[in-house]
């Protein structure tokens, strides 16, 4: 899928959500900022859809490198595991091929590894 198709169903999604988020309020009478629907998230217990889409893939990733539920070892060849030859301060755990194109880089796996290593409490 084309980045730009799949930004615009991001945002068709996520007005969707806000649409719910709002009548939920409404109806629940909870109190919020207009378009400001945080305090409506909390109290019914739900995630942005960016944030469940950000833990999706980290889950998806920790599941395929520890053979918990997904077992391809095909897949796995293709983490890029970094290995430093000297101690550094940066401890990210994936290397990530260098893309030219956001197809390249929005790849799932490039996704998932940039999700993990922008996360300092992931760990596997």
């Amino acid at each position: 899928m084309e980045p730009s198709q799949h930004n615009s169903n991001m945002n068709q999604l996520e007005r969707v959500q806000r649409k719910f988020l709002s009548f939920a309020a409404y109806l629940l009478n909870i109190e919020h900022r207009p378009h400001g629907y945080d305090p409506v998230i909390d109290r019914l217990g739900l995630q942005s859809l960016a944030d469940r889409r950000t833990t999706i893939n980290k889950v998806f990733l920790v599941k395929l490198i520890n053979g918990s539920s997904i077992d391809c070892p095909e897949l796995l060849s293709k983490v890029n595991f970094k290995i430093p030859c000297v101690q550094v301060r940066s401890s990210y755990p994936f290397s990530i091929p260098l893309c030219t194109t956001n197809y390249s880089r929005n790849k799932p796996l490039n996704r998932m590894m940039r999700i993990a290593n922008e996360d300092p409490s992931f760990s596997f």
